[in-house]
């Protein structure tokens, strides 16, 4: 089909927008990998769509739930408030996950996880502005709840993620009160009990896999004893399904439920221009356990690839790829397993987060006396929170407490930079790390003092695997990708950040940016500016 893209008065909407969210995705994997790739997988975008080569992050910590956020409300989490998965409540002294709402009830779910809902965000998303513009309907999935809910704003027509007890797709009261017949007939297939007993095998012959099957620092899939391929889908009765996560099941599951919602909401039927936002969770699975250097992680990345273009040819039979806008990017890369980077002659190390707590607490001790000097002995994205009550009685500063903790820290051979709130809320953070750390912050929700670790130190406990969250190239860089006709198809060098996003595609659109946005449109990729 030939691209059609009319002008009058206005520019002519595609009748669907799918924004694809990759979890744990970083650039590299799209140029490594490349060869390897199908036409009308991640090609489409590479060879045929816009690829902007240098984009990302701007913000720390670079987590799943700042990263669904930041891409569709065009801010950092000092504008929309999702600073972590999880942060601290200093005015109710208890945990907050991302995306908990105790006015909240699961729909199609008996358990307390349904109990969730946008209203943590802070300000509205590119979904929210669509919908304000064209009427469009708005659809988030994902295995993910967070994954589902941020990105589709705050009144979708529905947002749905995958259960891993029960293996179904659920939602909560926050959006409907009774699930959608069509996902009552999705989950009635059970599909995902099919990969029950599976075997992971890989796709290409083994001479096509970059590094050795067995690689440093990797773990192993739950129920197996050793990490290298074949793989199988081993079910527990304590996580029931949660065990496809990290292999290539977990995203043809949703690339299925995908079509399903296509269907089942009519999507791209009507006068207005319908978004989906579909987050795929498996390879952050996958990599979390592998590291990204990994034959699982690229074998992983390869059957994305696959599924997308499964994926991509049932959009051009259903609504036809002329009539449709894409954008695909990442919520945030993957540091290498400390072991591996440690062969290769960098610094990989693992930080005990909880053991250098109570080395923390204990330095504290000695120097100002006993007491309960945090709200919680962990951190959140890098956040510590005073307990100020203790602080008070021993007629001590926050940033007293915080020089002490900044010179301990940094003399532990970990910690890169450690900044005292009083200095974020000032803005008196120098250089990159310090740009980042500011853009992260958020002045209702952040700590008392944020720490950012050196690269190629992560915080682990385990002995094996890897993680994210870091301000560094290897967690910030992600591929962003636009395809469509509005677009000019391209490999672009220029700076972009993640914020971008938003007001590129609003400006395709010719629609206001959402209102905390702090990025602005690439009008240099947009065909008619």
């Amino acid at each position: 089909m030939t691209c059609l893209w009319i002008f009058s008065a206005k520019a002519e909407a595609p009748k669907l927008i799918v924004a694809i969210l990759v979890d744990q995705l970083p650039y590299e994997y799209l140029e490594r990998f490349h060869d390897e790739f199908t036409t009308n997988g991640f090609r489409i975008f590479t060879e045929r769509g816009v690829f902007m080569t240098t984009a990302r992050y701007d913000y720390f910590p670079t987590v799943t739930a700042p990263g669904h956020a930041s891409v569709f409300s065009g801010s950092a989490p000092c504008g929309h408030g999702i600073i972590a998965n999880e942060w601290f409540d200093k005015r109710t002294r208890r945990v907050v996950y991302c995306v908990e709402d105790p006015s909240a009830s699961g729909v199609g779910t008996t358990t307390t996880e349904g109990d969730v809902s946008p209203r943590n965000l802070v300000g509205a998303t590119f979904a929210d502005q669509l919908r304000l513009r064209y009427r469009s309907r708005v659809v988030g999935i994902s295995m993910k709840d967070r994954g589902a809910i941020l990105p589709a704003g705050k009144k979708p027509a529905g947002a749905f993620w995958f259960e891993l007890k029960s293996g179904r797709f659920v939602t909560s009261t926050y959006y409907m009160r009774e699930l959608p017949e069509w996902v009552k007939q999705f989950n009635e297939r059970k599909r995902v009990a099919e990969f029950a007993g599976a075997t992971w095998n890989r796709l290409l012959d083994p001479k096509f896999y970059i590094y050795p099957d067995v690689g440093a620092g990797e773990g192993r899939l739950s129920g197996e004893t050793n990490s290298t391929f074949p793989h199988t889908v081993i079910l527990s009765k304590e996580t029931g399904y949660e065990h496809i996560m990290p292999t290539p099941y977990g995203n043809e599951l949703l690339a299925e439920f995908a079509r399903a919602a296509i269907e089942g909401e009519k999507l791209g039927e009507g006068p207005q221009p319908d978004l989906l936002c579909v987050s795929f969770s498996s390879i952050d699975s996958c990599g979390h356990r592998f590291g990204p250097y990994s034959q699982e992680v690229q074998d992983i990345t390869l059957r994305l690839d696959r599924q997308l273009n499964e994926f991509f040819n049932y959009l051009d039979q259903k609504i036809g790829l002329d009539h449709v806008a894409m954008i695909l990017t990442a919520d945030h890369g993957v540091a290498p397993n400390p072991e591996f980077a440690t062969q290769q002659g960098m610094d990989g190390q693992r930080l005990n987060e909880s053991e250098w707590m109570v080395e923390l607490m204990g330095k504290l001790d000695e120097r100002f006396g006993s007491g309960k000097y945090f709200l919680s002995p962990k951190t959140y994205g890098g956040n510590l929170y005073f307990n100020h009550d203790t602080l008070q009685e021993k007629s001590l500063s926050p940033a007293e407490v915080s020089a002490f903790i900044r010179e301990w820290a940094l003399s532990s051979g970990k910690v890169q930079a450690c900044y005292s709130r009083e200095q974020l809320l000032d803005g008196r953070a120098p250089g990159l790390s310090g740009q980042l750390v500011l853009n992260g912050y958020h002045a209702e929700r952040g700590g008392d003092v944020v720490l950012a670790l050196k690269p190629f130190v992560i915080p682990s406990s385990s002995k094996t695997g890897t993680t994210h969250g870091s301000p560094y190239s290897y967690d910030t860089h992600v591929p962003v990708l636009f395809y469509g006709s509005a677009f000019k198809a391209g490999r672009y060098a220029d700076e972009f950040y993640i914020s971008d996003i938003a007001p590129t595609l609003c400006a395709s659109l010719r629609m206001d940016v959402p209102p905390g946005c702090m990025g602005k449109p690439f009008l240099k990729a947009l065909v008619r500016p």
